[in-house]
């Protein structure tokens, strides 16, 4: 949802206004913070203890938040499974006098995560996504799920580890760890791929976020592809040698590119739809690459996606323009909660884009009392580019093919446009809860809660059973030879 309008001098004045309300409200929730902070002994975030009182508020501020504004509330699963899992969390609280920072985070993120939208977000104030706690004490391992299933070591400070599997961490079983990390992690719908791909992305941070008591050491039991257990004991490192330790571990490029692996044969390579250099670089390099594709003769083109989060919803459409055989529609419908800004709940807590405002003047109520934001350049009917190509496409995608990503998949597979490989996408085929965002400051407990504003509903054709991401036509997944070696597993059944 992108507006911009004129500012007259009156609207000038109001903002004026409105930015001395919201610097008045930030000062007296710093206030409050560092009364609190205070109060329990200038303990660091993490171990803080809040007054009970003071959390329920912040839940009580969550609580209204979602069932007011979160257009995918009751999308992809029940309410009553979220306001059952925020009352279990008032009733833990009311238990006690006050409860830990770490505790309250560790406690409420899982009820989040049970609205089952991947754009919800829940932060800690702290610097260095998703390095929260911890952050002078880590694990020393980059992990990798293979095609067994296991959580492979493929680097780590330890070389004795590195080609084995984790078969526990600190006394707890890895199933255990890990089955704690998925219910801590935001994803679409039911789709099965999207947590274990967060999870092996940054197995050390979740860990540490979720799971980890104190600042190590960590006794780490391995074994290796015989079974033959082995025990290490490892020392914690700081989140800037993780970043050091996990510098190229993946065999996917991170910037888009064309390449033509034989005369017959373009594999085009989409890594982001988020263009450092502006959306009209991607749409000239669009241009460009399907100009090459059509004067080579192409018989087969290779679309791959994996690992691409998302970024400009409109270049999502832009590139299944490009491979379109018919006019095509993209976006069923946009569907909001609220209106006007009077309608938005906690307005002294939140941050709203300065255009939210104007955006009411394209809301509309349809027939059937949904409120629908009506201007977005993806809704309506859209035509093939005069570039298109019509042949063979195959489509690489994976368990962080997400967002825009899975929106491009989603009319692919609706258009039947070709054949899929590699993991189930992170996102669902049926849409996705996105656009812009209401930010709010907890007051008590200073975490931000992240809403997407407008659900959007792909205009593909209805799949049965659960809510899922776009499914593989065949299956891709690295052997621990492809992982330890750093080969790319699709290029063997690409080469056939």
């Amino acid at each position: 949802m992108n507006l911009s309008g004129r500012t007259t001098p009156a609207s000038f004045l109001a903002k004026i206004a409105e930015n001395f309300k919201m610097k008045l409200r930030t000062l007296l929730t710093a206030l409050l913070q560092l009364a609190i902070y205070l109060a329990s002994g200038a303990q660091s975030l993490p171990e803080r203890k809040y007054p009970s009182p003071a959390l329920l508020s912040d839940l009580e501020m969550v609580r209204s938040a979602v069932v007011t504004l979160h257009p995918g509330f009751g999308r992809f699963g029940p309410r009553e499974e979220v306001l059952h899992a925020i009352d279990s969390v008032s009733n833990v609280i009311k238990r006690n006098d006050s409860t830990a920072f770490i505790a309250f985070y560790r406690m409420v993120n899982p009820v989040l995560t049970k609205i089952r939208c991947g754009h919800t977000k829940f932060f800690p104030p702290m610097k260095g996504f998703p390095f929260y706690f911890f952050t002078d004490s880590v694990l020393p391992v980059i992990v990798r799920f293979d095609n067994s299933g296991q959580l492979l070591v493929t680097r780590s400070g330890y070389p004795e580890a590195v080609g084995k599997y984790v078969q526990g961490i600190n006394g707890q079983p890895i199933e255990s760890v890990l089955n704690a990390l998925r219910g801590q992690l935001f994803g679409d719908a039911h789709v099965q791929t999207s947590a274990d791909a967060q999870i092996q992305q940054y197995f050390s941070a979740w860990y540490a976020d979720f799971v980890q008591l104190d600042r190590g050491p960590f006794t780490v039991v391995l074994a290796d592809e015989h079974g033959v257990q082995t025990t290490i004991a490892m020392a914690g490192i700081s989140t800037d040698a993780w970043q050091v330790l996990n510098r190229n571990t993946s065999y996917l490029t991170g910037h888009n590119h064309l390449s033509f692996p034989s005369d017959t044969v373009a594999r085009l390579r989409i890594a982001t739809f988020y263009p450092q250099q502006g959306n009209k670089y991607f749409r000239r390099f669009l241009d460009s690459a399907f100009v090459q594709i059509r004067s080579r003769k192409v018989q087969r083109l290779i679309i791959d996606v994996r690992g691409n989060e998302g970024g400009n919803d409109a270049l999502g459409k832009d590139l299944y323009a490009y491979i379109a055989r018919n006019d095509f529609r993209y976006y069923d419908r946009i569907e909001v909660k609220v209106k006007r800004k009077k309608d938005v709940p906690g307005r002294g807590n939140v941050y709203l884009p300065r255009f939210i405002g104007l955006a009411r003047w394209f809301i509309r109520k349809d027939a059937r009392d949904r409120l629908l934001f009506k201007k977005h350049q993806n809704l309506g009917i859209h035509h093939p580019h005069r570039q298109a190509y019509i042949g063979n496409v195959t489509f690489l995608m994976d368990g962080l093919s997400y967002s825009v990503t899975s929106e491009f998949l989603a009319v692919a597979r609706s258009e039947n446009r070709g054949v899929f490989m590699g993991e189930e996408s992170g996102g669902a085929y049926q849409g996705d809860n996105s656009g812009t965002f209401a930010i709010y400051k907890l007051p008590a407990t200073g975490l931000d809660l992240g809403i997407p504003l407008g659900g959007y509903y792909m205009a593909v054709k209805p799949e049965a059973g659960a809510p899922r991401g776009i499914m593989p036509d065949v299956a891709v997944k690295p052997s621990r030879e492809d992982l330890l070696s750093g080969r790319d597993p699709a290029d063997a059944l690409l080469a056939k």
